[in-house]
């Protein structure tokens, strides 16, 4: 994958530091020190305001990456791309502010038996959208130049060093639930600035733009593509929050606040895609620019075994301490309820990876158009199965709902995008880790539960650990994990000589 596997790499390294944090803040100081409720109410304005920034932003992000080739001449200073990309998301913002205004009371009115809290902090949402509409402008300019690294250490690293230091701040009562609200924003605020000074200085930014370098017909050809992406991020918005605002209106913020923990532990194995897609969809819109569809099936291939084999060694290692992981925190028990979230939250997590590449391709491509209805499909299910088994189950049906929806959605993304592009992202290699996940959660059924939970757990990680490497190496599954492994084994070969 040469450059894509380099910076995928560097960004996951990036974004795993980010994660050990996060473990830290969580594991350590959320669930010893703070209570369920207070971090509920913090997690759903988080979440509204990304919901409202990602609006906001107009689909700026995927169509930079889709039209930056056409742009890209840095003699020309790309023609003005940064202009627009700068430009375009105000009248997002000045559209969808004025629209969440308008809807103000029906939102708090949602949440008020339940999570009443929530309109009290109503208007702290605006600024902290604002400050992530354009966080993430000025990261997708970074990605286009193929510099994922500094971006992803700002929202995966710099974003969690703060929310460490707020949280103490907060759980030792420093400051109150109010300040706590108003650092959370801040700390965006200077995400934002880090990294329009990172893209500030490499390349340089200019707002000079000639509208004549875009023909009508391609001027047409964006806006309509931009559209069909600001109702599609309505989709994905809508997906990505819909549990926990479904949560939170049905059975309150304390709820909210542990499904948050749980499902910041089980959403780790998402993360590796991250800061894949980030890279290797540039590299996708370069292959589809040019017809190159064996390059591209390729790519998609790669990205998605790649990733089907790192979320699936994190949700093995989340399941098979499901019992461990709680009882070895401070106070765990508030938060205990949670734990088969986290593990459902990484099983969806796998799924999601392995297939949604797919949806990234199809976007780019010429068939976009059909981006919108897969992710309204994508909503209407993950919002039926959050309304019936949220009442049943309560969190754990929230998170079994996630699960089932991307079952049945990277069922058909898979048939639908063969079927228009002839590629798709599954191989033998996906079959054999599927076979080698259910021979490690059999025999750790089948491994003695050690009364010391730190010894159960070390044992129980070492063992499934080292069989689980070992057979991925020597059944091939990925060739890009063998290659890093035979360069690893070369270098302590070497060193030893």
């Amino acid at each position: 994958m040469g450059v894509v596997a380099k910076e995928s790499i560097k960004g996951s390294i990036v974004s795993y530091f980010g994660v050990f944090i996060g473990f830290i803040t969580s594991m350590l100081i959320v669930v010893p020190l703070v209570d369920p409720s207070s971090y509920g109410l913090l997690g759903i304005l988080c979440d509204a305001a990304t919901l409202l920034g990602s609006l906001a932003m107009m689909g700026m992000s995927a169509s930079g990456i889709k039209y930056f080739p056409y742009f890209k001449n840095p003699e020309k200073k790309h023609n003005g791309f940064f202009y627009y990309l700068l430009v375009i998301p105000l009248v997002g913002i000045a559209i969808f502010f004025t629209l969440a205004l308008i809807l103000k009371w029906p939102i708090i009115n949602y949440f008020s038996k339940n999570a009443a809290l929530f309109g009290d902090y109503f208007y702290f949402i605006f600024p902290w959208a604002f400050f992530i509409v354009y966080q993430n402008i000025f990261a997708t300019y970074s990605n286009v130049l193929m510099r994922i690294v500094v971006p992803r250490m700002v929202q995966e690293v710099i974003i969690r060093v703060f929310n460490m230091a707020i949280l103490l701040l907060f759980a030792f009562k420093i400051v109150d639930i109010r300040w706590l609200v108003c650092l959370q924003v801040l700390v965006y605020g200077i995400a934002m600035t880090i990294n329009f000074l990172y893209i500030a200085r490499i390349d340089k930014l200019s707002l000079e733009h000639d509208n004549s370098f875009i023909p009508p017909p391609m001027r047409k050809e964006i806006a309509s593509y931009a559209g069909y992406t600001l109702l599609a991020s309505v989709g994905t918005s809508i997906m990505q929050k819909v549990d926990s605002f479904m949560i939170a209106g049905m059975l309150g913020l304390e709820f909210s606040g542990i499904y948050r923990i749980a499902m910041y532990m089980g959403i780790i194995s998402e993360i590796p895609s991250r800061s894949l897609y980030a890279i290797a969809q540039p590299v996708a819109a370069e292959a589809i620019k040019k017809n190159d569809f064996q390059a591209l099936s390729q790519l998609l291939k790669s990205v998605s075994i790649n990733l089907m084999l790192i979320s699936s060694a994190i949700f093995l290692l989340l399941y098979i301490n499901v019992h461990n992981i709680f009882d070895l925190i401070p106070n765990g028990d508030k938060y205990e309820s949670g734990k088969w979230v986290m593990v459902l939250i990484a099983l969806a997590g796998v799924i999601n990876t392995t297939f949604t590449f797919s949806l990234n391709i199809l976007q780019l491509s010429k068939h976009y158009i059909y981006y919108l209805p897969f992710l309204l499909f994508l909503s209407a299910l993950g919002i039926s199965g959050n309304y019936f088994l949220i009442p049943v189950w309560g969190i754990n049906g929230a998170s079994l709902a996630k699960v089932i929806t991307y079952c049945v959605f990277g069922l058909i993304l898979t048939i639908f995008v063969y079927y228009k592009l002839h590629i798709h992202p599954l191989s033998w290699n996906h079959a054999k880790l599927l076979g080698i996940i259910l021979v490690i959660v059999v025999v750790d059924q089948l491994l003695p539960v050690l009364g010391n939970h730190l010894f159960d757990g070390l044992y129980r990680t070492i063992i499934l650990a080292v069989g689980g490497i070992l057979a991925v190496y020597f059944c091939k599954i990925s060739p890009d994990a063998n290659r890093i492994a035979d360069n690893l084994l070369a270098k302590i070969h070497k060193t030893k000589k």
